[in-house]
């Protein structure tokens, strides 16, 4: 095996690999909830604002738009990122059924937990804010020959898993599978993409680029967080996300995508 297949292989499999080991560890040794106990503690000693925020780089519509940045630019990776969506939204919500876990707090006594928002009871494994998270940041590593760019994108993500314990509605176990199968769906999206290569026909770019700008619209005027610490945070990445595509989509519209 080449340098650059080995290369291929870990940037591909390495994350996953770890969350899986990490999702088999938290669960062998039982310490998903002590485990749940010690990140949730963040929220008071940091505040609550910082993971308000930062648990909606997890949200879908959030990812939607930040991937207009990619419009008229990266036409590959841009049709790669829709597949990923695509597989993630409904191998996720199905995982959550099929499991039904109750989140922690639906199990732990409210003396016992910190949390920020709305306390979600039900359909706890695996986190879909990890999973989106993590499904965008392979993307990025899959597609951008960059380590600092993975580096910063597996930074964010970590970020978002560990906020979802921060603001008390998800499990370790949840967060560690989230973030192995938003990983694979970046593979398996990656793969698919590659070989239906509709979403990169000038029609197809146009298709999405149009879906993408409703999904920044939808953001800026009609998106409600759940934590009140984090209103302006969704319109302020809508309005910079549309200027900053703003080029990509008059390049697009021009046929020079």
């Amino acid at each position: 095996m080449n340098r650059l297949s080995y290369d291929g292989l870990l940037r591909t499999y390495i994350v996953p690999t770890v969350a899986l080991a990490l999702t088999l560890g938290i669960f062998i040794t039982h310490s998903n909830e002590p485990l749940f106990l010690l990140f949730n503690g963040l929220g008071r000693r940091t505040g609550d604002d910082l993971w308000a925020n930062w648990t909606l780089f997890g949200d879908a519509l959030v990812l939607l738009v930040l991937s207009l940045l990619f419009v008229g630019r990266r036409p590959a990776m841009l049709w790669a990122l829709i597949m990923t969506a695509l597989l993630a939204g409904i191998v996720v919500p199905l995982l959550k059924q099929a499991f039904g876990v109750p989140r922690p707090p639906a199990v732990l006594a409210s003396d016992m937990i910190h949390v920020i928002g709305r306390a979600y009871h039900s359909r706890s494994f695996p986190s879909g804010h990890t999973a989106a998270a993590f499904a965008f940041a392979g993307i990025l590593s899959l597609h951008f020959r960059c380590l600092w760019i993975m580096a910063v994108a597996l930074l964010a993500a970590i970020g978002v898993g560990i906020s979802r314990m921060a603001v008390g509605v998800h499990w370790p176990l949840d967060v560690a599978g989230g973030a192995a199968l938003g990983w694979l769906c970046a593979v398996a999206g990656s793969y698919l993409a590659a070989r239906w290569r509709w979403g990169e026909s000038l029609t197809g770019q146009r298709s999405i680029a149009v879906i993408l700008v409703l999904c920044a619209g939808g953001l800026l005027f009609f998106f409600s967080a759940d934590f009140p610490g984090a209103s302006l945070l969704p319109k302020g990445i809508a309005i910079l996300t549309l200027t900053a595509a703003a080029p990509g989509l008059v390049r697009l519209w021009r046929g020079r995508a």
